[in-house]
C-alpha cells in the first residue's frame, strides 16, 4: 500500500480563488480572477492577468510549485459581466480589472508543468464552454454540483440538449467524464468551541432560516408541511429575521432536528452547520454526486420533495430521540472529518498529488 503524500512542504499556485492562500498562507501564491476582490479581506498575491499567468507558470517550470489549482468563472472572461464592472472595483490596477479574467484561459495554450486542478463551485449542473478545456488539461475537474448522471453538465454548452449516443460512447469523451469528480462546500466561519461542546438542550423539534421567495421551490413545497407540523403539536423554531452567524449556530443547536432544503444548489451550508452544532439535517433526497456524504439514518434525514414527504420523515424522526442523539454526534465528527476548509484542501491536494 502506497504511503499517504506530504502535503506538509506543498508549493501551490490558486489562481481565482482564497481557500488555499487561508490554509496555507506561506506556501500558496494566489492570483484573483473576479471583478469584485475577496469579501472578507482574504489575502490575495496580485491578479491573474495573462503576463502574470505566464511568469508564474515559466516559475513553475524552474520548481517553484508543486501544483496548480484554477477555478472556473461562470462566464467567458469577455463577457462585459468582468470587463465592464472590474474597473470599478480595481481602478488603480486598469490593465488588471479587465484582463484578469483571462488568467485561468490562458491555461488552454500553455504546457502545464505540475498537476493541474480544476474546480468548479458554482451552484449550477452545468460547465461553461469557456471551462470545458479544462476537462482535457486538468487531472481532476472538482465540480460541487456534478449532477448523477454526469453528461448533464454539457447541456446547453457543449450540447444544446442532452448529449446523444455520440457522446456517450466516445472514448475522449468517457475520459472527460472520468475528470469529473465531487466535491462539498468547506465550512470554516465556525468557532472552534463547536468541535467539542457538549450535546446541547433542545427545546424544539425542528429549526429553519433561510430564504424562501426567489430561491429554490423545495423550500415553498416544505413550507406548508411546516404548518401541519406545527398543528400536530411540534415545536417549530422559524426566525423571521436575519441572524448572526454565531446566533444562527447557537439557536439552530436547540433543535433536534433542521430542515435543510437545497437552495440554489443542492450541497448546502446548512447540511454542515447544522451538523457542527450537532442539530440532525433533514435534507431533501440529493440530485448531485456528493464527496463524503451525510448518510442516510447515520448523519442525516433524507425526504422526498412530493407533497407529505417531509413531514413523514420528521414524524419518524422525532420517534426516536436518542437515536437523533447518536446522529447528531456522529455527524459533527463527520462534518470536522471532511468537510471543513482545511478537509477540502487536503483532499484535493492528496488527490492532486497521489
Amino acid at each position: 500500500m502506497a504511503s499517504p503524500v506530504d502535503i506538509s512542504h506543498i508549493r501551490i499556485l490558486e489562481i481565482g480563488g482564497s481557500y488555499f492562500k487561508l490554509e496555507y498562507p506561506e506556501q500558496t501564491t494566489s492570483l484573483w480572477s473576479t471583478p469584485r476582490l475577496p469579501q472578507e479581506g482574504e489575502p490575495i498575491d496580485g491578479f491573474s492577468t495573462p503576463d502574470r499567468i505566464l511568469r508564474e507558470l515559466k516559475a513553475a517550470r524552474a520548481g517553484k510549485y508543486d501544483v496548480i489549482v484554477a477555478n472556473t468563472l461562470r462566464y467567458s472572461p469577455w463577457h462585459p459581466r468582468y470587463w465592464a464592472r472590474g474597473p470599478f472595483y480595481t481602478p488603480r490596477h486598469p490593465w488588471a480589472s479587465i484582463a484578469r479574467p483571462f488568467g485561468v484561459s490562458m491555461l488552454r495554450w500553455a504546457k502545464i508543468p505540475v498537476p493541474l486542478v480544476a474546480i468548479d463551485m458554482d451552484d449550477a449542473f452545468g460547465i461553461g464552454k469557456s471551462s470545458v478545456f479544462l476537462l482535457d488539461k486538468a487531472k481532476i475537474f472538482f465540480k460541487r454540483e456534478l449532477p448523477v448522471d454526469k453528461w448533464q453538465v454539457l447541456y446547453g454548452s457543449v450540447h444544446p440538449h442532452l448529449p446523444t449516443l455520440r457522446y456517450r460512447n466516445s472514448a475522449t469523451w468517457l475520459r472527460r467524464m472520468d475528470t469529473l469528480q465531487p466535491i462539498s462546500l468547506p465550512q470554516f466561519r465556525y468557532a472552534e468551541s463547536w468541535r467539542t461542546a457538549p450535546f446541547p438542550e433542545k427545546t424544539h423539534d425542528i429549526f429553519f432560516s433561510g430564504a424562501i421567495r426567489g430561491n429554490s421551490t423545495v423550500r415553498n413545497a416544505g413550507l406548508p408541511e411546516l404548518e401541519r407540523l406545527k398543528a400536530l403539536g411540534y415545536r417549530i423554531d422559524q426566525p423571521n429575521e436575519r441572524l448572526p452567524y454565531d446566533a444562527f449556530l447557537e439557536r439552530m443547536s436547540r433543535s433536534w432536528l433542521a430542515w435543510s432544503p437545497e437552495g440554489m444548489g443542492w450541497d448546502c451550508n446548512r447540511h454542515y452547520e447544522a451538523a457542527i452544532a450537532q442539530s440532525v439535517p433533514v435534507m431533501n433526497h440529493p440530485t448531485i454526486i456528493r464527496h463524503a456524504p451525510l448518510r442516510e439514518g447515520v448523519h442525516g434525514i433524507y425526504y422526498d420533495v412530493e407533497p407529505g414527504g417531509l413531514e413523514r420523515a420528521v414524524v419518524a424522526a422525532l420517534a426516536d430521540k436518542q437515536r437523533l442523539q447518536r446522529m447528531a454526534t456522529a455527524a459533527r465528527e463527520h462534518v470536522f472529518a471532511h468537510h471543513t476548509r482545511r478537509a477540502y484542501c487536503e483532499h484535493i491536494l492528496r488527490m492532486a498529488l497521489e
